[in-house]
């Protein structure tokens, strides 16, 4: 992948560790950037679509792929935070009330399966709930849309003013991380990609969007001291397209040593994303006395807890890419190369 695309994901991923596990430090941190993973999904799976699986006939093997892309890490993530909650039932509950033992079948079933999160009271793993809208956009662009531009474009012409819509309450449906809400960010993610040559980004205007996207991100939830605010959250995304497409059209050696740097960075977002929380019950317990963030008393302590768990977490993700990913990838080397051609 693109090292400057690995970077952007990593940045995404510490975002979304930092709004839960030191929400004061960067209290909208998360929501915009899991605008910014559903913009990436979009173009990604493009590009995917386009470059590696071009044919009908190789649906079967895109499937394949992205199955053993998203579960064999989830379920390894999901096995720790049945484990943690386990052990620790009253940590894990203090910290995030979402983190109980599933006592049903249909609260079992979308821990399992990632589909249906969004409506469970009980979440394993809490913040994959957005994982599950992106399963839908594999499908729906993965196997309808991304292989003609025309149908791209009328997903947009579709999914903005439905957006909109959801955003203003007219539809019944949720903004902020549904799958009707925010399609138009995974449409807009995947015309990107059709679109990613038309117009260079100079060096000015990259610096330019990542100053606007860093104001979305930090300074307007800080100023509001608002998680979710629709209208930044909508506007983040022009900002965070023009950096996207200049990290594409300006691309940064592969063998560099920031490109390997990043690579590593890149590899080790999405257990990050996963495991923050599970690794954050085990190191509060062992070392905290079961507190959370919000149980500090100032910053300092707050920045002590955040420094102490992110490291944990990004060791927990590094075996996790080590042990699981690195094993898993020849299966999907091997998927990509006896896919029809």
């Amino acid at each position: 992948m693109n090292a400057g695309l690995n970077l952007l994901r990593f940045f995404l991923a510490f975002n979304v560790v930092i709004f839960h596990l030191w929400n004061a430090a960067a209290p909208g941190a998360g929501p915009v950037a899991v605008l910014g993973f559903f913009f990436i999904s979009g173009f990604l799976i493009t590009q995917i679509v386009q470059e590696v699986y071009p044919m009908p006939a190789r649906t079967r093997a895109f499937l394949l792929n992205r199955a053993l892309r998203i579960y064999p890490q989830y379920l390894a993530a999901l096995g720790l935070g049945l484990l943690t909650i386990h052990l620790y039932p009253d940590v894990a509950f203090h910290i995030n009330t979402y983190l109980r033992w599933p006592q049903t079948a249909a609260e079992w079933l979308p821990q399992v399966a990632i589909f249906g999160l969004v409506d469970s009271g009980v979440r394993v793993l809490p913040a994959t709930w957005t994982l599950g809208t992106e399963l839908y956009f594999y499908l729906l662009i993965g196997l309808v849309t991304a292989r003609s531009k025309r149908a791209t474009v009328a997903l947009c012409l579709v999914s903005l003013p439905v957006g909109a819509l959801c955003a203003l309450k007219i539809l019944p449906f949720e903004f902020y991380g549904s799958p009707v809400g925010n399609g138009f960010v995974f449409a807009l993610g995947s015309l990107s990609y059709f679109y990613r040559g038309a117009v260079r980004i100079r060096r000015g205007i990259f610096v330019l969007a990542c100053a606007a996207y860093l104001i979305h991100v930090y300074l307007v939830p800080a100023l509001e001291q608002a998680d979710v605010d629709k209208a930044n959250l909508a506007s983040s995304v022009l900002p965070f397209s023009l950096i996207l497409l200049y990290l594409v059209q300006h691309q940064i050696g592969q063998d560099t040593w920031i490109a390997r740097i990043a690579a590593i960075l890149g590899k080790i977002a999405y257990p990050m994303f996963l495991l923050h929380w599970a690794v954050g019950v085990v190191v509060s317990a062992w070392l905290f006395h079961g507190l959370g963030s919000a149980d500090m008393p100032g910053m300092r302590e707050g920045a002590h807890y955040f420094l102490v768990v992110f490291a944990a977490v990004v060791a927990c993700s590094l075996l996790s890419y080590v042990l699981i990913d690195q094993p898993v990838e020849r299966y999907r080397q091997a998927v990509r190369r006896r896919a029809p051609i």
